[in-house]
C-alpha cells in the first residue's frame, strides 16, 4: 500500500511538473520502488518488457536520466555498470565486489557526518552517497 501511495505522489508530481506519464514510465517507476534490488538500465528493461513488449531500452534510460535529474532515484556505478536506487534517503550501500549484489543499510549517522561537513567545509551539501565495498555472505567464504 505504502509502494502504491508513493508510486501515486511521484507520478502527480512528474505530471505537475510537465512530463509525459506513460504507462511504461509508470512500470519503470513502480518497479524501482517495489525491488531492493539495485538493477541496471538492462535488467529494468527486461522486467517491463514482460508486461509492455515495445517497451525500447532508450524508453529505460531517458525514464532513468528523468528521475536521477529529479533526485527520485541514485545511481551507484559497480564494475562499470550503471545500477539504480529508489531509496534516496541518507543509507550506506553495501557492495559485494564479486558478484556485483548491493544492500542498503540504514544509518542515522550519515546526516550528522552531513552536517558536520558541511560546517568544516564551509559547502552547501545538496546530497551524498556513501559505499562500502567488500564480499557478501555468500562471496566472502570464497576468498
Amino acid at each position: 500500500m505504502k509502494d502504491m501511495q508513493q508510486l501515486e505522489e511521484l507520478v502527480s508530481h512528474l505530471r505537475e511538473e510537465g512530463f509525459r506519464i506513460t504507462p511504461q514510465r509508470v512500470a519503470i517507476l513502480d518497479y524501482l520502488l517495489k525491488t531492493d534490488d539495485h538493477p541496471s538500465a538492462e535488467y529494468i528493461h527486461k522486467i517491463v518488457k514482460k508486461q509492455y513488449p515495445m517497451v525500447s531500452l532508450s524508453t529505460v534510460y531517458k525514464t532513468l536520466d528523468l528521475l536521477r535529474e529529479k533526485k527520485l532515484v541514485n545511481e551507484i556505478e559497480v564494475d562499470g555498470e550503471a545500477r539504480f536506487d529508489a531509496d534516496v534517503s541518507a543509507h550506506i550501500n553495501l557492495v559485494c565486489m564479486n558478484c556485483g549484489k548491493i544492500d542498503d543499510i540504514d544509518e542515522e549517522s550519515l546526516n550528522e557526518i552531513q552536517t558536520r561537513a558541511e560546517k568544516k567545509s564551509k559547502y552547501h551539501i545538496l546530497k551524498g552517497s556513501f559505499e562500502l565495498f567488500g564480499y557478501c555472505d555468500h562471496c566472502k567464504s570464497k576468498f
